[in-house]
């Protein structure tokens, strides 16, 4: 079974990451190639992931279950199993990832190990399957950030427009007072002349 590791810091705080990695359905459109299909469980999940290894694509079909989650350690292990039917390829993870804080930002760090059956299983020798997985890390990381850093502004706007009243109170207030002086000059002025 090849090993796999990798791994990613991103400027978000490791709350904020662990949470977005509990929400499986958003985790999947940071994945390339990667279709959620149903939750078939509390922790089980079915979909389609497309890969490429080499000269050979294979659509695998399959299930992934969260098998172990630790909430204060920020760890999760899957194991997850497809097959190819069109190319008769299976295979077999089993992956951890770990969020840890860096200085105020997180560290994210995937290990685990691939079983691959079929024509993948002669292509995934020699560091082809390390390879796809950096690829695919760096993928995910990019995409990840672009949508913490996009829901972070959307909640700096959320909060923005929350506050808009106060703002618009405080700018009636002022209005109220400024027209209130004119009024009393322009009284004072009328009475001068008057």
């Amino acid at each position: 079974m090849p090993d796999v590791e990798a791994s990613f810091r991103i400027d978000q705080p490791p709350g904020r990451v662990w949470d977005f990695f509990q929400d499986i359905s958003e985790v999947v459109t940071c994945m390339p190639g990667t279709e959620l299909l149903a939750r078939t469980g509390e922790a089980t999940y079915t979909g389609k992931i497309t890969v490429k290894l080499g000269p050979v694509t294979a659509a695998f079909e399959g299930e992934a279950t969260i098998v172990e989650t630790d909430h204060d350690a920020r760890t999760a292990r899957i194991e997850a199993s497809g097959i190819d039917r069109r190319g008769g390829n299976r295979a077999k993870a089993s992956i951890t990832y770990e969020v840890h804080d860096r200085d105020g930002d997180s560290r994210v760090r995937l290990s685990g190990a691939i079983k691959l059956s079929g024509a993948l299983a002669q292509i995934g020798r020699g560091g082809i399957v390390q390879d796809v997985a950096n690829h695919l890390t760096a993928q995910f990381s990019e995409r990840l950030h672009e949508k913490l850093t996009l829901s972070g502004q959307e909640a700096d706007a959320d909060a923005d427009a929350q506050n808009l009243p106060q703002a618009i109170a405080g700018s009636q207030l002022t209005r109220v007072v400024v027209v209130a002086r004119i009024r009393r000059l322009i009284a004072a002025l009328l009475g001068r002349n008057g």
